[in-house]
């Protein structure tokens, strides 16, 4: 199961503090596109947008991206 999008740690994500090596390569490059929106346009409505973005991607894909969301959300 995602963590709701309200978790803190998506916003790490997004900003640099958290750092992870995804194991899935698409995960990668999603959480990228998105992290180089908000350093483009950091504010929140642009945060939020892309916490949707990201929430959606790995809902879709959480049966692959489960190990990751572990280690992320833990």
């Amino acid at each position: 199961m995602i963590v709701t999008k309200e978790n803190p740690r998506w916003e790490e994500l997004l900003t640099g503090k958290v750092n992870h090596k995804f194991r899935l390569a698409s995960a990668a490059m999603m959480l990228s596109r998105c992290q180089r929106s908000v350093q483009n346009d950091p504010s929140p409505q642009t945060i939020k947008k892309n916490i949707d973005d990201l929430h959606a991607f790995f809902t879709k894909f959480e049966n692959v991206a489960h190990d990751d969301m572990r280690e992320i959300f833990q």
